[in-house]
């Protein structure tokens, strides 16, 4: 007995990953929809956002991580000291003033997120909020809550051993739901950005009771801080860099960067590098002021080259009330 309760603990360690390991679901178009790990992207513009996006990661390998996701947020209340003029385009369009020093707004939102590797399984229902205030000198600040919950299943069906008769491993699934939680922060002004955020800021402890005794793993919190400028060359003609900076527990920080090319506010493509990992490209277009496509592609750079075709990963993306008629909101979201 003793044999099979350390083969069921090495498996479930293999399966999960140690606690210093990324754990939630990473993507490369999180640049185009930073909402989805910074709640203080709340109502961040005056129309409701609504984005679905689909990445499957190293294609061509079994039961390689599969992410998708469906996110809303919105405006949904002004201050009193909002004036009318200022709620839209201003609050959109960096071509237009900031509203007056002082003045505020709330946002909401809500996502629905499921990522699947292997046997495992995460999903995670959020509902957020944010508030977002004029500083002197046209600066904005925004800061928002996330709250809701997180399915981690195990999948007991899609473990394959040596011996499939062998009954070490029970049948059918383990699914244990704990409360999910993130804040952060978003500063701006004119053509920069940047913004701090984290995801499960305690960590969370996960039980599994085993027909060999129990096993307990966590999720530890998840950080993240990202940076932007807007380059403009000409009326048409838009540059934007990106650096996104990822920690997770004790693992070593992971470093994302991008550099996206902007016609009209219309169509957009570039290049994404993430350190060490992979290197890809992606392409984006506003079909009309209320529908949006983005793609983009991955190639490792690891070992896993020899394996995979690379990654792909989609996002389509509606507004709704968009007043302002913005075919891309400044800064690329």
């Amino acid at each position: 007995m003793g044999g099979k309760v350390l083969l069921i603990f090495v498996l479930l360690v293999a399966i999960y990953g140690k606690a210093d390991a990324q754990q939630l679901p990473q993507g490369g178009l999180y640049t185009l929809n930073p909402y989805v790990v910074n709640p203080a992207l709340s109502g961040a513009f005056d129309f409701a956002d609504v984005r679905f996006g689909y990445r499957r990661q190293w294609q061509g390998l079994d039961d390689a991580p599969s992410t998708a996701f469906l996110s809303v947020h919105s405006p949904i209340a002004y201050g009193n000291r909002m004036p009318v003029s200022a709620r839209t385009p201003r609050y959109a369009s960096t071509r237009q003033k900031a509203p007056p020093a002082g003045t505020w707004r709330w946002g909401a939102g809500a996502m629905l997120l499921a990522d699947q590797t292997g046997p495992t399984e995460r999903n995670i229902a959020q509902l957020t909020g944010a508030a977002h205030v004029s500083l002197p000198n046209e600066w904005q600040l925004s800061a928002g809550l996330g709250a809701g919950v997180l399915q981690y299943v195990l999948r007991f069906d899609r473990i394959q051993t040596s011996t499939p008769s062998d009954p070490i491993l029970p049948g059918g699934r383990i699914s244990v739901v704990k409360p999910y939680f993130s804040a952060g922060m978003l500063v701006r002004k004119g053509n920069f950005w940047t913004a701090a955020s984290v995801l499960s800021p305690r960590p969370i402890s996960l039980s599994y009771a085993m027909p060999a005794g129990e096993i307990t793993s966590k999720i530890v919190p998840h950080y993240y801080l990202t940076a932007a400028y807007r380059l403009a060359f000409s009326e048409d003609w838009v540059a934007i860099p990106q650096v996104w900076v990822k920690k997770a527990g004790n693992a070593p920080l992971a470093a994302d960067a991008q550099l996206r090319v902007q016609y009209a506010d219309r169509l957009w493509g570039g290049v994404h590098y993430r350190v060490e990992d992979s290197m890809g490209a992606l392409l984006g277009l506003s079909l009309t002021q209320n529908l949006t496509l983005s793609y983009l592609y991955e190639y490792p750079l690891s070992s896993l080259r020899v394996s995979t075709m690379g990654s792909h990963e989609i996002m389509i993306g509606f507004r709704f009330n968009n007043r302002a008629a913005l075919f891309c909101p400044p800064m690329g979201w």
